[in-house]
């Protein structure tokens, strides 16, 4: 498996669009309802340009997850906060046609990687749906550890749901 991660920028507008576009329906239960705009190539390019952003002023890594000669799917670092805590949240996804195959495990460790090395972050945190096992499999994979269930924690598909969430610590003497 040859898995890895191309930071995202408007320059792969064309790309982000297609995964959108091929997964709208299979993304469907686990992100927001969004607006038809959403899968068209300029609010990409406008949303690629804010990721930007965030990036440069250190509030958001964004990357595409790139397999072979393919892009399949998505990963982000959101909400980095610096000082005494220096963490983040994890997000990712990988296209229907690729699920199931070990991608997500792989990118999430290179990503881990990337926020503990590159980034310096010492903790990142991830929420998951309760009903989301293979999801849950790839965090567990990547050594995060359950640290407890928020009721009610997202709205989707028109209601709110439970999720778990779980941590990991930056690797060291402290663990």
């Amino acid at each position: 498996m040859d898995v890895s991660l191309h930071e995202a920028d408007v320059g792969h507008t064309e790309e982000l669009t297609r995964l959108y576009s091929e997964n709208r329906a299979y993304l469907r239960k686990w992100e927001p309802e969004r607006d038809p705009s959403f899968f068209e190539p300029e609010t990409q390019r406008r949303l690629l340009a804010e990721i930007d952003r965030r990036r440069r002023e250190g509030r958001q890594w964004t990357a595409l997850i790139h397999n072979g000669h393919d892009y399949v799917g998505y990963m982000t670092l959101n909400h980095i906060v610096w000082g005494a805590l220096r963490n983040c949240r994890i997000g990712y996804w990988v296209s229907q046609r690729h699920a199931g195959q070990g991608i997500a495990t792989a990118a999430v460790a290179r990503c881990l990687d990337i926020a503990f090395g590159e980034l310096g972050l010492h903790r990142v945190e991830a929420s998951v749906r309760t009903d989301n096992p293979a999801s849950i499999r790839v965090l567990e994979n990547n050594g995060f550890r359950l640290i407890g269930l928020a009721r009610a924690h997202v709205f989707l598909e028109g209601r709110w749901h439970d999720e778990w969430l779980y941590e990991r610590s930056e690797p060291g003497p402290f663990m």
